[in-house]
């Protein structure tokens, strides 16, 4: 389930039309039983929020609220 930053940003850019101007990309690492993900968010190709966290779900919120402050998206 997306939160509220990711919902967020989505419902911007479709509002406006632009249903592909988000962008995500997500890297994972470390062992199997520590696994780290990293995920970023671009607009446009433009990387406007990157986060890591041990859940892919908290990254991608993290980088959603990230490109949200960098946008003025509320």
């Amino acid at each position: 389930m997306m939160s509220r930053y990711t919902i967020a940003l989505n419902n911007h850019y479709q509002s406006r039309r632009k249903l592909h101007a988000v962008t995500w990309a997500e890297v994972q690492s470390g062992p199997s039983h520590a696994l780290s993900w990293t995920l970023t968010c671009k607009v446009e190709g433009e990387v406007v929020g990157t986060a890591t966290a041990n859940q892919k779900s908290v990254a991608k919120e993290e980088a959603a609220r990230i490109a949200c402050e960098r946008l003025g998206i509320n």
